[in-house]
């Protein structure tokens, strides 16, 4: 047996897979490289044997370790960060392609895994029983690469390490040479020539689908297509031939002698070397045929024949039992950046879980039990007051004083203006006579700045009592009550006592759980599954994770019912109380020095509250007051230049006359 065909491995370039990786391990982790020297160089010493091996047992293991090895570095590095670039060595011209791809990588490792079982098939055949078998396995194995290769490319959308045609057509090939063994095994043991004949008929399917793929395909050379036509013409004529001695057999000797003829067609279309030899056998046999038919048996010789049934009896290895898994375990203390993100994010989920179902249910009890009982509550808004606030307060009631003498200053001068003005007018008339000096009078004319100077001193005045009233307001307010840690004295009622008890240890509790969730992070336990599965998927240890507080959440449960039950009997006793006279009600208020405090407090700030409300109006009345002063003042100062203007040339005018 032979005329078979091996697959050449591909051909690659070295990668400095040292560096590589250093730089991968250095990008993407939270360990240095110098960790993993010693994992590293088993990568590169396993990429050096598999890209160079012997054509031997000791080169497929090579080959298969180098392949483990990508399982592992695909587990824990990114897919796409080194290069890889490898030849074609099917076609005539050696074609290159490069790709950043792990997985192009194992693919490509697989695919040369299936043409190391190719060669070992060919090293392999020696036409021996045990040989044949041997040979037989290696090419459904090599098969069941090249079809494992064709699912995964497809499947994954990368760019392919051979073209889907071409990798059927290597397919169909391996197993019409598996098949091949399998008839030259049951020519050795001489079958029934029928048997034979549906083994043949098998051979000839596969190679008719090899040569329909390579014709499709980019890499299979024309001379192989060739001899794909050659074997498939050559084992036509092989089933035609054991057809022919079946039919001999069965004493149909028109169908045997029909059979010889198809036989004979098939053997002169097949260009192999041992076509020669056969093709005697079948001339011989031929004439024999006819010359008996003719002269003795006189059967007629059909036009066609009943198409002959194949025997499949090979198929593509499983790759499961061809490829090793992970034995030993390289870069296992590894842990990429990507998974402790993931810890991140599940310690911000775990923070929020806890917040969602244990913090804020707790709070929004303590609320509700606060809001039911007033003894126990500081009003809303009233938080201490600073030393260096209430200097700011006292600093506003001093400016809003300098601005009240500010502005009684700048009315002074207005109201000297108009006096002096007033006075010169006065003097000039009884200078020249009233008939003679014609100007009005300034009694007359600057009315209307002594009304507009009058009303301003209105506000002024009105100014002063408010300022006076918010000082004594200041003054009168408990600073030591509302500038002190505001701390409410221990209530004289027992429920007051049992609620605040209540509200005390859930807010202990509150403080627990979060450092309970603080300290038990899911850290550990993500680390642990990496390491033992490569996956990045831990959404059910998270789930399981959270179990932890399934007791606070009980808790939290348990009080929910707690807390009805204690504003049920709140409710009850204000109830009790509302139905007292209101001058005992009074009196029971008062016994509780919680409600003393409350109700001087709130006093204080409301005081507060009023004096900060008149600084704002203050500051905002005073602003407007000094820009209404400072535009008075500008007419008057306007209104007395007019007038000197006046009076000058009058008063020259007239002592000019008099002269």
């Amino acid at each position: 047996m032979s005329e078979l065909l091996a697959i050449p491995l591909k051909r690659t370039l070295e990668v400095d897979f040292a560096t590589e990786l250093s730089k991968l391990i250095d990008t993407t982790s939270f360990q240095t490289a110098s960790f993993f020297q010693s994992d590293i160089l088993q990568v590169v010493a396993a990429r050096n044997n598999a890209i160079t091996p012997d054509i031997s047992i000791g080169g497929l293991c090579e080959l298969k370790e180098y392949y483990a090895i990508l399982l592992q570095l695909e587990k824990k590095f990114p897919n796409n960060q080194i290069e890889f670039r490898w030849f074609q060595t099917l076609s005539q011209k050696s074609r290159g392609c490069s790709q950043y791809s792990l997985q192009w990588e194992k693919l490509t490792i697989i695919y040369n895994i299936g043409c190391m079982y190719s060669l070992l098939a060919l090293n392999s055949n020696n036409d021996a029983a045990e040989s044949l078998k041997t040979s037989c396995l290696y090419f459904q194995n090599a098969a069941g690469c090249f079809e494992y290769v064709l699912e995964q490319q497809v499947a994954l959308g990368t760019t392919p390490v051979v073209d889907d045609a071409t990798l059927n057509a290597l397919t169909s090939l391996m197993l019409a040479q598996a098949q091949e063994c399998f008839w030259f095994k049951a020519v050795q043991d001489k079958l029934k020539d029928s048997l034979i004949a549906k083994l043949s008929q098998q051979i000839v399917d596969f190679y008719s689908g090899a040569i329909s793929n390579a014709q499709r395909g980019k890499l299979i050379r024309n001379d192989w297509i060739n001899h794909l036509k050659a074997k498939k013409a050559y084992f036509s004529a092989v089933t035609y031939y054991r057809i022919a001695l079946s039919f001999n057999e069965k004493k149909q000797f028109g169908n045997a002698v029909k059979a010889l003829q198809m036989a004979m067609q098939f053997v002169n279309e097949s260009k192999l070397s041992s076509q020669a030899k056969f093709k005697t056998v079948i001339e011989s046999s031929l004439k024999e045929a006819q010359r008996d038919n003719d002269f003795i048996y006189l059967q007629q010789v059909p036009s066609e024949l009943p198409a002959t049934k194949p025997a499949l009896m090979v198929k593509p290895s499983c790759t499961a039992t061809l490829l090793p898994s992970i034995e030993k375990e390289l870069f296992k203390d590894l842990i990429p950046i990507e998974v402790m993100d993931y810890c991140t994010a599940y310690n911000e989920r775990q923070d929020e879980y806890i917040e969602q179902r244990v913090t804020k249910p707790l709070i929004s009890l303590n609320k509700l039990l606060k809001e039911s009982m007033s003894t126990i509550q500081i009003p809303q808004g009233l938080t201490t007051v600073s030393e260096a606030e209430l200097s700011h307060y006292q600093a506003s009631l001093n400016n809003l004083c300098i601005n009240n003498k500010n502005v009684k200053t700048e009315l002074d001068k207005i109201e000297q203006i108009l006096n002096e003005e007033a006075f010169t007018d006065n003097q000039l008339r009884l200078k020249h006579g009233t008939l003679h000096w014609t100007l009005p009078e300034s009694s007359t004319i600057n009315t209307t700045y002594y009304e507009k100077l009058k009303k301003v001193r209105g506000y002024i005045d009105q100014g002063i009592a408010i300022d006076k009233q918010t000082y004594e307001i200041f003054q009168s307010i408990d600073k030591n009550l509302i500038g002190s840690e505001i701390r409410l004295p221990e209530s004289s009622d027992p429920l007051t006592n049992k609620v605040k008890m209540i509200i005390q240890e859930r807010n202990e509790y509150i403080d627990k759980t979060r450092r309970k969730s603080s300290e038990y992070r899911i850290l550990p336990k993500i680390i642990t599954s990496y390491k033992k599965n490569g996956t990045i998927d831990f959404e059910a240890i998270f789930v399981d994770h959270l179990k932890k507080f399934d007791e606070d959440l009980r808790y939290v449960n348990s009080t929910k019912q707690e807390n009805n039950k204690l504003i049920e009997e709140v409710n009850l006793k204000e109830k009790h109380n509302s139905a007292r006279s209101g001058i005992e009600q009074k009196k029971m208020v008062r016994i509780d020095p919680r409600e003393l405090y409350i109700e001087d407090l709130r006093y204080s700030f409301k005081l507060l509250d009023e004096v900060k409300e008149n600084l704002s109006a203050g500051t905002t009345f005073y602003e407007n007051l000094i820009t209404s002063t400072s535009n008075l003042y500008n007419e008057v100062q306007e209104y007395d230049a007019a007038r000197r203007m006046e009076k000058t040339k009058l008063d020259e005018r007239l002592t000019f006359e008099g002269q």
